[in-house]
């Protein structure tokens, strides 16, 4: 860490409480204050370790980053995550209704919005925790029935060998189901579960073997594979489940509520012409979601970043507000880490220049525009909307994680999130 011991500046220990931070505090103050002839540089080093000691968070966040797992162990496995810092949330103010102008003669041209062409749906949640459900239920139906349909065969038949081998096959299949079941039920709910590929095509082969030695016409064959099969992929569904719930807790509350999202203490700024373009895209599209100072890559952050359904716009300005904000130079970068961080998303990025330029840019990407901010409203919506009216949770929880990577700056300031 390049910051300076805060505790031994002011002569504590790790574990002293807040009342003996406070105390060392004051009694350094005195004697570092430049009116009583002490060093200025110490005077600013006391200051910047109770600016980080007094806080609860920024003293957590320092710890854990200056003393590793000795810290985690005294704040617990969670506090060692960048699951606990927090995703700040605001609702951006809509644009104020146009005004109806009469137009006396008839047959005038009159000028259509880009938002007039769209259908105005209500939007909708995916993946569906419904669905999830059924399939979970479903998958679990299948392998009951068929596991009792199958003891039921071996019950009926007159073999004495096909009965003893009967049960502790379909016991050795129910307890490998149930094992699988548990631990997916123990394992948090990070990130999608992917299907188990290689565990289904093995219990398909089995399934097949079973049946073709059995013979075609054989109930029991038809049973056991199926009993098999399903029962391969229940860990799968009920893992599907649990991810599509936690979704909509951690995602679907914070959309309902707000739509714009940044890093904790953040200030995030926005000239005139640019508050109004995310205004205008924000109240015309539903599903829309704004995303600022979203990091894009290691030292490099987005200023403006919108969402609709499964596609990203970029939005940055010529030239960047701050040496970390994406710019024009750098937004073909930013696009491509995005688009190589999330998948199942289609990202493009804008510039918003307020007179565009004679000549586009050499080696120009197809995934990066040049827009004048006064007519990129119906660019950018237009492209949007045609993800339709949809909440693409995956894609928003992986855009929130990336937020709440980012660590607080030490202000106590707070700003709306995009001024004008």
């Amino acid at each position: 860490m390049n910051e300076p011991d805060h505790y031994r500046v002011l002569g504590v220990s790790p574990q002293a409480p807040r009342n003996e931070i406070q105390a060392a505090y004051r009694r350094r103050l005195r004697e570092t204050h430049p009116d009583r002839g002490g060093d200025e540089g110490e005077f600013h080093l006391v200051q910047g370790a109770w600016e980080t000691l007094s806080h609860p968070g920024l003293r957590r966040e320092y710890d854990l980053l200056r003393f590793g797992r000795r810290a985690a162990r005294r704040y617990g496995r969670a506090a060692a995550k960048p699951a606990h810092r927090k995703v700040r949330g605001w609702n951006v103010a809509p644009a104020p209704a146009p005004v109806q102008h009469a137009f006396p003669a008839e047959g005038a041209l009159v000028a259509v919005p880009w938002h007039a062409r769209l259908r105005r749906l209500r939007p909708v949640y995916r993946p569906s925790a419904w669905t999830a459900a059924a399939l979970c239920a479903s998958a679990a139906a299948v392998w009951v029935f068929m596991g009792l349909g199958y003891l039921g065969q071996a019950l009926a038949s007159d073999s004495w060998l096909f009965l003893v081998l009967a049960i502790p096959a379909t016991i050795a299949v129910a307890m490998i189901v149930a094992v699988q079941t548990s631990r997916a039920l123990r394992r948090r709910p990070d990130r999608s579960p992917p299907p188990p590929t290689g565990r289904l095509v093995i219990a398909f082969l089995f399934a097949a073997a079973v049946i073709a030695l059995a013979g075609p016409s054989t109930p029991w064959g038809w049973a056991l594979g199926v009993y098999v099969l399903t029962g391969s992929a229940m860990a799968w569904t009920v893992k599907r489940l649990r991810y599509t719930i936690a979704l909509r807790r951690s995602v679907g509350g914070a959309l309902r509520q707000f739509n714009a999202f940044g890093p904790a203490g953040t200030r995030p700024k926005a000239d005139r012409p640019t508050g109004k373009l995310l205004r205008e895209v924000l109240t015309n599209l539903p599903a829309a979601r704004l995303f600022v100072a979203l990091p894009a890559e290691a030292d490099t952050r987005v200023p403006h970043a919108i969402v609709c359904g499964d596609r990203i716009a970029l939005l940055c300005a010529p030239i960047g507000r701050d040496g970390a904000d994406v710019d024009s130079v750098n937004l073909p970068e930013a696009v491509k880490a995005l688009d190589a961080a999330l998948p199942d998303a289609h990202v493009q990025g804008w510039v918003l220049w307020p007179t565009l330029p004679e000549t586009a840019r050499a080696g120009e990407a197809a995934a990066v525009h040049d827009v004048a901010v006064s007519q990129a409203a119906a660019d950018i919506g237009l492209w949007l909307a045609a993800a339709g009216p949809v909440y693409d949770l995956p894609v928003l929880q992986a855009l929130r994680m990336r937020l709440a990577a980012v660590p607080a700056p030490r202000t106590a300031d707070r700003a709306p999130a995009v001024r004008t």
